[in-house]
């Protein structure tokens, strides 16, 4: 058969009186409509923007119901033993024997107590809570003069979790705490009264406690914490004695107005005569964040959809383009009315969906408009124009659509407090997908009657496109090869085996570059406005003097961060034990240098600060820093156990972490905790050797080092100090509840490809095609890998987030292929004309699509660090997957259709078989970016034995 060009196909589909397919009677029910379909537009498009602008309430974080409690007690006996054995181990014994409860860790000191309980994760922590103080209360599971009451855990600027913070501070430092605090409830007061609709409650939190010391039976008020508050005041960093006043909003508050509504409040309190020597300010509010997020959402959506304009534009048309720009701005607005609809709010997690989303929904609108655009330079009737267009691309942009859908299903069985915080991410983008594909089959033809099929717009006569010829033409280049071998079986091996070489080699490249990039599932931020200041104080230190160290240490703060210095805060979380101040930075569009820099530079100014232990890290969007803890149980000898944790520090600080690539990884501080301070975890007291690392991959170093510590220190080794063998555990705190929720991922990702494999093998009606699609996988690895290890980026929850999308970004490209190439089979074609006539065909689609993604990411790499890793996945793993497969798949293709017709569906199955059974193995063995070459292997097999029996076959 000769090729005699791109539109035979074409007009073979047309001529044939086929079954309309489902795709096709939907999009011509609606096309025959233009007035209904166009009335529904526009109420999806208003409810759209009305829920962005006005209904869709703005959060930080999305409301969820976290499975912790909190309690703080006070017990005046001025010894930390005391209280340890008195009141902390009573009472993590009573709860740990109460349903629901998992753990209990507390920390005693030397009047008061914190007792942090984690309950299973159907119960409400709220309730049960509640439920638990009063049983202790009733059965007098603590001494008289012992205080305690449990509280649900809540996320907020303290520890308390209030949504805004008000400092509250003298103009005169010499003011005395009670004095300042007195007026601080005073102005607490004022600002309640000011009958605040989004505000649910207005305190100060107290510094001071009152309690019965058990000794002589009388009431006592002791002085728990302190705060300072500083600000920049023209050339220098003030800080001023402070009274930290809390504000707490109902659930789903839009913290936008509530922030201008407490800012009215405090402007009218210092208004105030007789609060004329105080000032209140609020250092603490989500509005500012929500609103820089928002502008950078509505920024890259700009950018997106200016992308689509040029490029579509430039490879399409330039009414083409316009009519992709407004379904892409139809599907925005349909999800966020859907948004609302579901109850869900505008928030850190939700923008950050709505942000990856827009390199997804791209998608579908470019297919589908691009189809329609081919279609009517060689047709003129309009109807069937959309009928053709429709018939072509519905089933391939069904398939990949669902399966882009499913490559996120995995996220929404993700447990623990990672998995709440993440679940309105699959919601929003699955949602965004389904409803792409639908206003591409809906209204996108709707837009085409008016901007694109019009008379003097139908037509070869009236189309002159030179994209199209130029396109035509390097599609025709890159087939050359193939066309060249076309009528000779030795040619079409040696063509076939260097494809397949060429692939191997960038596919090895790939995973070489790989194992030299980091892991960390929540890395810091390569650049952040936070920073924070942690202050150890020594044993024994009295609230005073913690207050004069702190002072010092503000003074070195403020002096050496000069114009970068905005604000600071200890929100209350200031005691005989720690300080934690929270510094705010000059916004990073506005500074030269990082913020992991300036918290280096900050850290040498306090070198020699012997005070205290200072730590100086960044606070990023994925939270402070995490520590490894090397935990030594104390209940039989407490001597022997600081011992033993002496010895696995001084071993630690002497050792080299290796990577498995050899390097050895930085330490930036290994300590025994506070000896002062009695720690309790499920009711066993320990002595802790606390680590942190200077390198960003600590997810991976949190394992190496356990395991080093475990070699070195065997049981048998720890029976010698005279403890139980089982005397040393670890804790990674947060770091190990969010390793196991990424486990998560892993284990749904074999479950994931398997309901993707059936999903296009009953599209397809094919066991063999679906692993031809899936090769687009391993052909992202290069780019993905490449892209992190340039930019010097882990693979983290973002990056995984970022290959996730991926999944059905690049296979949706050898799905359009595939399904193309098979319309031309069935139109009578070989193999070889099948091949070069899908990529002829689907060339300026997938191209158009991937740059445009490419185009509009780019921006958001340069620009934010937070989504820095995402985009660099994205747009590494897109450009190489979109060149491999459009420069080698279609000699995978012609592999298998050779195996399709000489196969048998029997030995097929046995072949699906060995596939999955061969992914389970590698994924057990070694991991799943192993067990992601399962496709590469196996079809490369039968590809080899192909060409193999062809090379033979050929040479006889």
């Amino acid at each position: 058969m000769s090729l005699k060009g791109p539109h035979r196909t074409a007009k073979r589909a047309v001529d044939k009186n086929e079954k309309p397919t489902r795709a096709q009677k939907l999009s011509l029910f609606f096309f025959k409509r233009p007035g209904k379909t166009a009335l529904i537009w526009i109420v999806i498009a208003v409810l759209g923007v009305l829920s962005y602008t006005t209904l869709l309430k703005r959060e930080g974080f999305p409301t969820i119901q976290t499975p912790f409690a909190l309690a703080r007690g006070s017990y005046l006996v001025n010894d930390p033993a005391k209280v340890d054995k008195e009141v902390a181990g009573p009472l993590s014994e009573f709860l740990l024997k109460k349903d629901g409860v998992k753990s209990v860790q507390t920390q005693s000191f030397d009047n008061y107590y914190i007792a942090q309980v984690s309950y299973a994760e159907n119960i409400v922590a709220e309730t049960r809570s509640a439920e638990l103080t009063r049983e202790i209360d009733e059965q007098n599971i603590l001494p008289e003069t012992a205080t305690a009451k449990l509280e649900a855990f809540k996320f907020g600027f303290t520890e308390r979790g209030d949504d805004l913070v008000v400092s509250f501070y003298a103009k005169d430092n010499a003011v005395p705490t009670e004095k300042l605090l007195q007026e601080g409830k005073k102005a607490a007061s004022f600002l309640k009264a000011q009958n605040l609709s989004l505000v649910e409650d207005v305190s100060v939190l107290e510094q001071y406690e009152e309690a019965v010391n058990p000794a002589n039976g009388l009431a006592e008020i002791t002085q728990k914490s302190f705060d300072r508050y500083g600000e920049r005041e023209g050339d220098q960093a003030n800080f001023y004695s402070s009274v930290v006043i809390g504000v707490n909003a109902p659930d789903k508050t839009d913290n936008i107005e509530l922030d201008k509504q407490v800012r009215g409040a405090v402007a009218r309190l210092n208004d105030q005569p007789e609060f004329k020597d105080y000032t209140a300010t609020v250092s603490a509010s989500y509005a500012p964040d929500i609103n820089a997020q928002i502008s950078e959402l509505q920024q890259a959506l700009l950018e997106g959809l200016l992308a689509i304009l040029v490029i579509g534009s430039i490879l399409i048309a330039i009414r083409a383009s316009i009519i992709t720009v407004i379904a892409m701005a139809t599907v925005i607005a349909a999800v966020n009315a859907l948004l609302y609809g579901i109850g869900y709010t505008l928030n850190t997690i939700t923008l950050f969906s709505l942000v990856l989303g827009l390199s997804l929904i791209v998608d579908d609108t470019i297919i589908m408009t691009e189809a329609i655009d081919a279609q009517r330079r060689k047709l003129t009737d309009p109807t069937k124009v959309v009928s053709v267009a429709t018939r072509k691309i519905g089933r391939a942009m069904i398939a990949a659509t669902l399966t882009a859908a499913l490559s996120f299903a995995p996220f929404l069985f993700v447990g623990g407090i990672l998995g709440s915080f993440i679940r309105s991410i699959p919601v929003t983008i699955i949602s965004a997908l389904l409803i792409s594909l639908l206003v591409a089959l809906i209204f996108i033809p709707l837009f085409a009657r008016y901007l694109l099929l019009g008379k003097k717009q139908l037509g070869a006569k009236n189309v002159h496109e030179v994209s199209a010829n130029i396109e035509a033409r390097i599609a025709r280049f890159i087939s050359t090869p193939m066309l060249w071998a076309k009528n000779s079986k030795k040619k079409l091996v040696i063509v076939g085996v260097t494809a397949v070489l060429i692939s191997f080699g960038i596919m090895g490249a790939g995973g070489a570059i790989f194992q030299k990039v980091k892991f960390n599932i929540f890395p810091p931020e390569k650049d952040s406005n936070l920073l924070t200041v942690t202050l150890t104080y020594p044993p024994g230190t009295t609230i005073d003097k913690a207050e004069d160290i702190a002072d010092k240490a503000n003074t070195v703060v403020g002096q050496n961060l000069n114009a970068n210095f905005v604000r600071a805060s200890y929100y209350g979380q200031a005691n005989v034990s720690t300080a934690l101040l929270t510094v705010n930075l000059l916004d990073y569009k506005k500074r030269d240098i990082a913020s992991p820099d300036i918290a280096k530079d900050l850290q040498g100014k306090f070198a020699g600060f012997d005070d205290a232990q200072v730590k100086v890290g960044q606070l990023g969007a994925g939270g402070p820093e995490g520590q490894f803890t090397a935990q030594i149980s104390t209940t039989e000898n407490r001597e022997a156990s600081l011992k033993l944790a002496n010895d696995v520090a001084a071993f630690i600080k002497s050792s080299e972490i290796k990577r498995p690539d050899g390097s050895v990884a930085s330490i930036d501080t290994v300590a025994v905790n506070n000896t002062s301070i009695f720690t309790r975890d499920d009711n066993k007291q320990y002595v802790g050797v606390g680590v942190k690392f200077v390198d960003v991959d600590t997810s991976a170093l949190f394992t190496i080092l356990q395991d080093q510590i475990k070699k070195e220190f065997p049981e048998s080794r720890v029976a010698g100090y005279g403890l139980d063998k089982g005397a040393l555990t670890f804790d990674l705190g947060q770091e190990q509840e969010n390793q196991d929720s990424f486990k998560t991922l892993a284990l749904a990702f074999p479950v994931l490809l398997l309901a993707m494999y059936v999903l296009l093998a009953t599209q397809f009606r094919s066991l063999l095609q679906p692993l031809l699609i899936f090769m687009a996988l391993p052909f992202s690895f290069f780019g993905i890998a490449l892209g992190l290890y340039l930019s010097d980026n882990p693979f983290s929850f973002f990056s995984a987030l970022g290959f996730f999308a991926l999944i059905g970004l690049s296979i949706k490209n050898s799905i359009l292929l595939t399904d193309y190439a098979n319309q031309a089979r069935r139109a009578g074609m070989g193999a070889v004309d099948a091949a070069h006539e899908a990529l002829a065909e689907r060339f300026r689609p997938l191209i158009a699509t991937s740059l445009t993604a490419v185009v509009s990411l780019i921006p958001l790499a340069i620009a934010s660090p937070f989504w820095e890793g995402l985009a660099v996945v994205l747009i590494g793993g897109l450009l190489s997957s979109t060149f491999l497969v459009i420069t080698i798949f279609p000699y995978y293709y012609l592999g298998a259709e050779y195996m399709r017709t000489r196969i048998s569906r029997k030995t097929g199955l046995l072949w699906v078989g060995l596939t999955a059974s061969l992914f389970m193995a590698l994924n057990q063995t070694f991991n799943i970016q192993t067990a992601m070459l399962t496709p590469v292997i196996t079809t490369a097999a039968m590809l080899a034995f192909y060409y193999v029996t062809s090379a033979r076959k050929a040479s006889a």
